[in-house]
């Protein structure tokens, strides 16, 4: 949440009070500031439209395998025993379990899943398999593919918020050592100056 303090930092560091002390470095800095803003705000439309295309995308995938595939019932087979290793497995990693059903061809047909090693021998599991009765992933959901543009929109926000901030960090950086150098060599000359025996009228 913004509070109303940081709605006054936020509009000082955009929209800075007019001052005859303001460096060149100070200016540069608002400006991308600025610029930074622009982009963010431009890109809510973009993400909007990427979100909205990654949805579509599911939906028309998922649309492609209820035209070309089918759902069976398989039976699932003996699980193949656990890595004993703690550091290779844990306890609800998904195993490849053997299971089979029977085709439209009257066939039994076998392969593999990745089942929970909960599941037991003979359990009947929902698998999709598509005219070659080979398995395939299941069809996303309305659901599934809103969040999966959901997701998509939300990874370009993440990654531009990252460029973004990253190139405000540069510049900072970047203006700041330019500004200790300019102060080093004020002081510097300050220094030379008073030893020299003038005055700041005489500068």
């Amino acid at each position: 949440m913004v509070t109303g303090g940081g709605i006054d930092r936020l509009r000082g560091v955009l929209f800075p009070r007019p001052s005859a002390l303001r460096r060149r470095s100070d200016r540069i800095e608002t400006a991308v500031h600025r610029l930074a803003v622009l982009v963010l705000v431009l890109m809510v439309p973009v993400v909007v439209v990427l979100g909205q295309a990654g949805a579509r995308h599911a939906a028309d995938v998922a649309a492609t395998v209820r035209a070309t595939a089918h759902p069976v019932v398989a039976t699932a087979g003996t699980a193949p025993p656990p890595v004993a290793d703690p550091a290779m497995a844990y306890g609800g990693a998904l195993l490849a379990v053997p299971v089979t059903w029977v085709g439209d061809d009257l066939r039994v047909h076998s392969a593999t899943m990745p089942l929970g090693p909960a599941v037991d021998a003979g359990r009947q599991v929902p698998l999709w398999v598509d005219a070659d009765d080979r398995p395939v992933d299941p069809p996303a959901s309305a659901g599934d593919a809103t969040a999966e543009g959901v997701i998509d929109g939300v990874a370009v926000l993440v990654a531009t918020l990252a460029v973004l901030v990253g190139l405000l960090v540069g510049v900072r950086t970047a203006l700041d050592r330019g500004r200790l150098r300019k102060w080093d060599a004020d002081w510097w000359a300050f220094v030379h100056r008073r030893r020299d025996g003038t005055r700041p009228g005489d500068w």
